[in-house]
Protein backbone atom coordinates (compact mmCIF):
# COMPACT_ATOMS: atom_id res chain seq x y z
CA UNK A 1 0.00 0.00 0.00
CA UNK A 2 1.64 3.09 -1.30
CA UNK A 3 1.69 6.13 1.50
CA UNK A 4 -1.24 7.50 -0.60
CA UNK A 5 -3.23 5.16 -0.30
CA UNK A 6 -2.70 4.86 3.66
CA UNK A 7 -3.54 8.33 4.14
CA UNK A 8 -7.28 8.02 1.84
CA UNK A 9 -7.83 4.72 3.49
CA UNK A 10 -7.39 6.32 7.01
CA UNK A 11 -9.86 9.33 6.25
CA UNK A 12 -12.54 6.75 4.87
CA UNK A 13 -11.94 4.56 7.94
CA UNK A 14 -12.63 7.39 10.01
CA UNK A 15 -15.74 8.31 8.40
CA UNK A 16 -17.09 4.85 8.64
CA UNK A 17 -16.68 4.12 11.72
CA UNK A 18 -18.25 7.65 12.90
CA UNK A 19 -15.53 9.80 14.19
CA UNK A 20 -15.81 12.02 11.20
CA UNK A 21 -19.47 12.76 9.27
CA UNK A 22 -20.98 14.73 6.96
CA UNK A 23 -20.00 18.16 7.65
CA UNK A 24 -17.16 17.47 9.75
CA UNK A 25 -14.30 19.31 8.78
CA UNK A 26 -10.83 17.76 8.20
CA UNK A 27 -7.25 18.68 10.38
CA UNK A 28 -5.52 20.92 8.04
CA UNK A 29 -3.15 19.24 5.20
CA UNK A 30 0.01 20.31 7.55
CA UNK A 31 -1.58 18.12 10.24
CA UNK A 32 -2.32 15.23 8.44
CA UNK A 33 1.16 15.30 6.86
CA UNK A 34 2.22 15.30 10.58
CA UNK A 35 0.08 12.48 11.86
CA UNK A 36 1.29 9.80 8.53
CA UNK A 37 4.71 11.01 8.79
CA UNK A 38 4.29 12.35 5.33
CA UNK A 39 5.08 15.56 3.10
CA UNK A 40 2.25 17.62 2.41
CA UNK A 41 2.07 17.26 -1.15
CA UNK A 42 1.69 13.31 -0.61
CA UNK A 43 -1.53 14.58 1.37
CA UNK A 44 -2.57 16.83 -0.98
CA UNK A 45 -3.02 14.19 -3.84
CA UNK A 46 -4.82 11.64 -1.01
CA UNK A 47 -7.05 14.41 -0.76
CA UNK A 48 -7.35 15.05 -4.11
CA UNK A 49 -8.21 11.35 -4.80
CA UNK A 50 -11.27 11.88 -2.14
CA UNK A 51 -12.33 15.19 -3.38
CA UNK A 52 -12.96 13.41 -6.95
CA UNK A 53 -14.98 10.75 -5.54
CA UNK A 54 -17.45 12.93 -3.97
CA UNK A 55 -15.85 12.13 -0.62
CA UNK A 56 -14.71 15.47 0.87
CA UNK A 57 -15.16 18.60 -0.19
CA UNK A 58 -12.23 21.28 -0.50
CA UNK A 59 -13.17 24.58 -0.10
CA UNK A 60 -10.33 27.40 -0.64
CA UNK A 61 -9.44 29.64 2.23
CA UNK A 62 -11.76 27.24 4.41
CA UNK A 63 -10.11 23.66 4.49
CA UNK A 64 -11.51 20.53 3.85
CA UNK A 65 -15.22 19.35 4.62
CA UNK A 66 -16.77 15.61 4.44
CA UNK A 67 -19.31 15.73 2.01
CA UNK A 68 -20.06 12.40 0.03
CA UNK A 69 -23.57 10.96 0.98
CA UNK A 70 -23.26 7.44 2.15
CA UNK A 71 -24.91 4.51 0.37
CA UNK A 72 -25.78 0.74 1.90
CA UNK A 73 -25.24 -1.66 -0.22
CA UNK A 74 -29.45 -2.20 -1.01
CA UNK A 75 -28.92 1.47 -2.70
CA UNK A 76 -26.39 -0.27 -5.40
CA UNK A 77 -29.41 -2.40 -6.46
CA UNK A 78 -27.44 -4.30 -9.30
CA UNK A 79 -23.80 -4.59 -8.62
CA UNK A 80 -21.47 -4.90 -5.34
CA UNK A 81 -17.83 -4.54 -5.08
CA UNK A 82 -16.40 -6.99 -2.23
CA UNK A 83 -12.91 -7.49 -0.40
CA UNK A 84 -10.68 -10.38 -0.63
CA UNK A 85 -12.83 -11.65 2.37
CA UNK A 86 -15.82 -11.12 1.00
CA UNK A 87 -17.22 -8.64 2.43
CA UNK A 88 -19.33 -5.40 0.92
CA UNK A 89 -17.27 -2.07 0.45
CA UNK A 90 -18.70 0.62 1.61
CA UNK A 91 -19.80 3.17 -1.19
CA UNK A 92 -20.30 7.20 -1.58
CA UNK A 93 -22.18 8.68 -4.26
CA UNK A 94 -21.25 12.11 -5.60
CA UNK A 95 -23.75 13.74 -7.98
CA UNK A 96 -21.92 16.03 -10.57
CA UNK A 97 -24.61 17.52 -12.77
CA UNK A 98 -28.03 17.05 -13.74
CA UNK A 99 -28.89 18.30 -17.68
CA UNK A 100 -31.41 17.94 -20.32
CA UNK A 101 -30.41 16.87 -23.22
CA UNK A 102 -31.17 16.61 -27.02
CA UNK A 103 -28.45 14.06 -27.88
CA UNK A 104 -29.47 10.72 -29.46
CA UNK A 105 -27.36 7.31 -28.16
CA UNK A 106 -28.27 3.85 -27.42
CA UNK A 107 -30.11 5.79 -24.54
CA UNK A 108 -32.76 7.20 -27.15
CA UNK A 109 -32.66 4.25 -28.73
CA UNK A 110 -34.12 2.12 -25.89
CA UNK A 111 -35.92 4.99 -24.16
CA UNK A 112 -37.50 6.89 -27.63
CA UNK A 113 -38.58 10.81 -27.52
CA UNK A 114 -36.62 13.55 -28.15
CA UNK A 115 -35.71 15.12 -25.06
CA UNK A 116 -33.82 13.39 -21.93
CA UNK A 117 -32.34 14.03 -18.33
CA UNK A 118 -28.94 12.99 -17.80
CA UNK A 119 -27.98 12.22 -14.40
CA UNK A 120 -24.21 12.24 -13.89
CA UNK A 121 -22.29 10.83 -10.86
CA UNK A 122 -19.42 8.99 -9.42
CA UNK A 123 -19.27 6.40 -7.25
CA UNK A 124 -16.53 5.95 -4.91
CA UNK A 125 -15.53 3.08 -2.98
CA UNK A 126 -13.10 3.94 -0.55
CA UNK A 127 -9.99 4.68 -2.18
CA UNK A 128 -9.81 1.33 -3.47
CA UNK A 129 -11.93 2.41 -6.78
CA UNK A 130 -14.36 4.72 -8.71
CA UNK A 131 -17.26 4.57 -11.01
CA UNK A 132 -18.86 6.70 -13.74
CA UNK A 133 -22.03 6.80 -13.91
CA UNK A 134 -24.37 8.31 -16.53
CA UNK A 135 -28.49 7.40 -15.96
CA UNK A 136 -30.77 8.88 -18.61
CA UNK A 137 -34.78 9.31 -18.23
CA UNK A 138 -37.24 10.70 -20.17
CA UNK A 139 -37.47 14.69 -19.81
CA UNK A 140 -41.22 13.81 -19.50
CA UNK A 141 -40.68 11.63 -16.44
CA UNK A 142 -38.28 14.10 -15.02
CA UNK A 143 -40.74 17.18 -15.18
CA UNK A 144 -43.18 14.82 -13.09
CA UNK A 145 -40.87 14.42 -10.47
CA UNK A 146 -41.67 18.29 -9.44
CA UNK A 147 -37.72 19.51 -9.68
CA UNK A 148 -36.33 17.29 -6.81
CA UNK A 149 -32.94 18.83 -5.60
CA UNK A 150 -29.44 17.40 -6.98
CA UNK A 151 -29.30 15.62 -3.39
CA UNK A 152 -32.35 13.43 -4.21
CA UNK A 153 -29.97 12.14 -6.69
CA UNK A 154 -27.62 11.00 -4.62
CA UNK A 155 -29.26 7.79 -3.14
CA UNK A 156 -31.11 5.13 -5.78
CA UNK A 157 -32.83 6.54 -8.94
CA UNK A 158 -34.92 3.86 -9.37
CA UNK A 159 -36.08 4.12 -5.69
CA UNK A 160 -36.88 7.56 -6.71
CA UNK A 161 -38.83 6.76 -9.15
CA UNK A 162 -40.64 4.59 -7.29
CA UNK A 163 -41.51 6.39 -4.43
CA UNK A 164 -42.12 9.78 -6.43
CA UNK A 165 -43.90 8.39 -9.91
CA UNK A 166 -44.91 5.10 -8.63
CA UNK A 167 -42.50 3.65 -11.60
CA UNK A 168 -41.09 0.58 -9.69
CA UNK A 169 -38.39 -1.10 -11.79
CA UNK A 170 -39.31 -4.60 -13.04
CA UNK A 171 -36.61 -5.41 -15.21
CA UNK A 172 -33.26 -4.76 -16.19
CA UNK A 173 -31.31 -5.84 -18.69
CA UNK A 174 -27.78 -5.72 -18.48
CA UNK A 175 -24.29 -6.17 -20.28
CA UNK A 176 -20.60 -6.17 -19.08
CA UNK A 177 -17.50 -5.29 -21.34
CA UNK A 178 -14.65 -4.16 -21.74
CA UNK A 179 -14.33 -1.30 -24.03
CA UNK A 180 -12.78 2.28 -25.15
CA UNK A 181 -14.41 4.38 -22.41
CA UNK A 182 -16.07 7.64 -23.79
CA UNK A 183 -14.03 11.08 -23.49
CA UNK A 184 -16.05 12.24 -20.81
CA UNK A 185 -15.53 9.07 -18.55
CA UNK A 186 -11.99 8.80 -19.06
CA UNK A 187 -11.90 12.80 -18.15
CA UNK A 188 -13.79 12.02 -14.78
CA UNK A 189 -11.86 9.21 -14.22
CA UNK A 190 -8.07 10.63 -14.66
CA UNK A 191 -7.49 8.40 -17.83
CA UNK A 192 -6.55 8.69 -21.22
CA UNK A 193 -9.66 9.13 -23.77
CA UNK A 194 -10.12 5.74 -25.78
CA UNK A 195 -8.40 3.84 -22.78
CA UNK A 196 -9.85 0.36 -22.43
CA UNK A 197 -11.91 -0.25 -19.14
CA UNK A 198 -14.51 -2.04 -17.74
CA UNK A 199 -17.95 -0.64 -18.87
CA UNK A 200 -21.97 -1.75 -17.81
CA UNK A 201 -24.93 -0.92 -19.37
CA UNK A 202 -28.32 -1.31 -17.99
CA UNK A 203 -32.00 -0.95 -19.12
CA UNK A 204 -34.60 -0.91 -17.02
CA UNK A 205 -38.13 -1.85 -17.44
CA UNK A 206 -41.33 -0.69 -15.36
CA UNK A 207 -44.96 -1.56 -16.03
CA UNK A 208 -46.13 -3.25 -19.02
CA UNK A 209 -42.61 -3.97 -19.72
CA UNK A 210 -41.88 -0.28 -20.37
CA UNK A 211 -38.55 1.33 -20.62
CA UNK A 212 -37.82 3.35 -18.00
CA UNK A 213 -34.53 3.92 -17.45
CA UNK A 214 -30.83 3.42 -19.27
CA UNK A 215 -27.80 3.19 -17.12
CA UNK A 216 -24.16 3.35 -17.88
CA UNK A 217 -21.04 2.79 -15.96
CA UNK A 218 -17.49 3.10 -16.62
CA UNK A 219 -13.93 2.37 -14.48
CA UNK A 220 -10.62 1.41 -15.25
CA UNK A 221 -8.89 -1.59 -14.23
CA UNK A 222 -9.68 -2.82 -10.49
CA UNK A 223 -9.02 -6.07 -8.49
CA UNK A 224 -11.42 -6.24 -6.25
CA UNK A 225 -14.58 -8.68 -6.30
CA UNK A 226 -17.18 -7.31 -8.94
CA UNK A 227 -20.80 -8.84 -8.13
CA UNK A 228 -23.84 -8.45 -10.02
CA UNK A 229 -27.14 -8.75 -8.30
CA UNK A 230 -29.71 -10.58 -10.31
Amino acid sequence: MTKLEMIANSIVSDIERGALREGDQLPSEEKLAEQHGVSVGTVQKALERLSQSGIISRQHGRGTFVSGSRMAPADLRYVRFQDAEGRDLTSYVHVRSVRQIKQKGAWSDFLGGDAFVRVERTVGFGSRLELYSEFWLREEEFVRLHGVSHRSFEKSVRTLLDKQLSLPTLRVDQWVCFAPLTASAARVLGLEAGQPGFVMEMRGYTLRDRPLSYQRLSSGPFSERFVIVR
